[in-house]
């Protein structure tokens, strides 16, 4: 059948209703490709797939859908023309498509600064600042063994009340404190300040020491001062060998004793919270009449029992003309039922102590000044022994020995031929050398404790019992030759002999 050529638009209906049917059965049946495109090939791509879908519709119906939607537009569209037609007779119809807006460019960030948040930076719980050294500052300088107290004023600049199960703690250096911790002496709030102490002994030998503290909560955190609030705040003392001004400083040679109880050795320094007792020296002792002295003191404790001793045995000393013993004796301040007894003992080498004095103290106020006279010690090497023994309550035999020392005044030059002894001495050894007593010049003469009765001088066919004999050590010069004379105090036994 054939169709009316006459009409053209039907005809042009009827190659396009061809066409269509024709490219929809070829035309492969294309998946959608997902592309990341740029802003160019966008409009590309949207106005060859406009004409292509303009071809496929091959109608009014799609040329008027596509130009419904470029009127509805509210922004200016690129303009895309369809095939050409082929009949140039007619216009071609302009096809206008819209294209979504691109996405919105990312804004690049600004220098403009932001402002500070409102919110405070919180402040740390535990943190502690110093304030000042109230006692022993840095560099403060102790004899060896010595016993101090360091305060230090701390301020809590934390956000946490420190309670009462807040420490000062030992944290590190050298080890000479007492104890490792002590407990605040009251609450301390955040902006307020205390003062903290511990109690140190100086060591014994000379140098620079330093010990380190901080403080500890009830968890056992530790923290001190410093930004982060960890650094350690320290007490550093100089420890220097004594100068005394006495030909022996008890004090001063404090641990060159050594120091019992009744059954074993004691540490020196000592721990004066042992129940063995201890020995500690005291630089600035209290004692029981109130006053605080500016003198060194032995704080000797007995141990802790009725009847309780210590003792020091000190080195050998060799004694001279006009030397005493001498020191202030009594009951540290606050030692109420304090009742002691001091002993003054001396020992030499190869016979049992003896005693040189005893005092009994009980706190009442007064002291008791020691002043004995050891010259007739002259010439022997003795060793002095310094005791003491509890006799009431034992927490409170808190004994001192103040200033003990050797003392020696200058003595006066002794007639010495106005003593028998020397005279019988003289005229024994000049009848032996069979020359006048005159010719004997003597160059020295000394007291002394002879440890036998051949007076320290062997008797072949003698028995020498051990006895202690008083007497004299007298030296005569003869013709550049020295003789050395041993004598008792009366000089009824005179022995001598000639010194190489």
């Amino acid at each position: 059948m054939f169709m009316n050529t006459r009409n053209p638009f039907k005809l042009i209906a009827f190659l396009l209703l061809i066409l269509t049917l024709g490219l929809s059965g070829c035309l492969p049946n294309f998946q959608p490709i997902q592309i990341p495109l740029g802003t160019g090939f966008i409009h590309t791509a949207a106005a060859q797939t406009i004409a292509a879908q303009a071809t496929l519709a091959a109608g009014q119906t799609a040329v008027a859908q596509l130009t419904q939607i470029a009127m509805s537009s509210p922004t200016e569209s690129p303009t895309i023309l369809s095939p050409t037609a082929t009949d140039t007779s007619q216009p071609s119809p302009t096809v206008t498509a819209t294209l979504l807006p691109p996405s919105a460019t990312p804004v690049p960030p600004t220098a403009t600064p932001i402002p500070p948040s409102a919110t405070p930076i919180p402040i740390p719980c535990e943190w502690a600042q110093f304030m000042a050294d109230v006692t022993v500052p840095d560099g403060s300088k102790f004899a060896p063994g010595a016993s101090f107290t360091k305060v230090w004023r701390i301020r809590n600049i934390g956000s946490c009340a420190w309670t009462a199960g807040y420490y000062l703690v030992f944290v590190g250096g050298e080890r000479m404190h007492v104890r490792n911790a002590y407990s605040l002496p009251w609450v301390v709030r955040p902006g307020e300040t205390v003062d903290v102490a511990a109690d140190f002994i100086a060591p014994s030998t000379p140098s620079r020491y330093r010990s380190n503290w901080m403080l500890s909560n009830p968890s056992g955190y530790t923290f001190g001062i410093g930004p982060t609030a960890q650094r350690p705040f320290w007490v550093e003392i100089v420890v220097e060998a004594s100068s005394s001004k006495y030909p022996y400083d008890f004090a001063a040679n404090m641990c060159n004793a050594v120091w019992r109880n009744s059954f074993r050795t004691l540490p020196c320094p000592g721990n004066q919270n042992s129940a063995d007792g201890s020995v500690i020296l005291l630089n600035a002792p209290v004692l029981e009449t109130g006053k605080r002295e500016n003198e060194p003191a032995l704080w000797t404790r007995p141990e802790q029992s009725r009847g309780g001793i210590i003792s020091g045995v000190y080195p050998a000393y060799r004694v001279q003309n006009g030397d005493r013993f001498m020191a202030d004796i009594g009951c540290l301040k606050d030692s109420r039922d304090c009742d002691v007894t001091f002993y003054l003992d001396y020992q030499v080498a190869g016979q049992p102590p003896k005693n040189l004095g005893v005092w009994r103290e009980v706190y009442d106020g007064r002291l008791t000044r020691v002043d004995v006279d050891v010259s007739g010690l002259a010439g022997l090497a003795v060793q002095f022994i310094l005791r003491v023994e509890n006799n009431g309550k034992p927490s409170d035999a808190n004994a001192f020995w103040l200033v003990p020392a050797i003392r020696r005044s200058a003595p006066v030059p002794p007639d010495w031929e106005s003593l028998p002894a020397v005279r019988a001495a003289r005229a024994e050894l000049s009848a032996a050398l069979q020359i006048s007593p005159s010719r004997l010049t003597i160059v020295s003469v000394e007291a002394v404790q002879w440890p036998d009765s051949c007076l320290g001088i062997p008797q072949p066919g003698r028995v020498c019992a051990p006895v202690i004999i008083p007497g004299y050590r007298i030296v005569f010069s003869y013709r550049q030759q020295l003789y050395e004379v041993h004598t008792d105090n009366s000089g009824d036994l005179v022995y001598w002999f000639q010194l190489n």
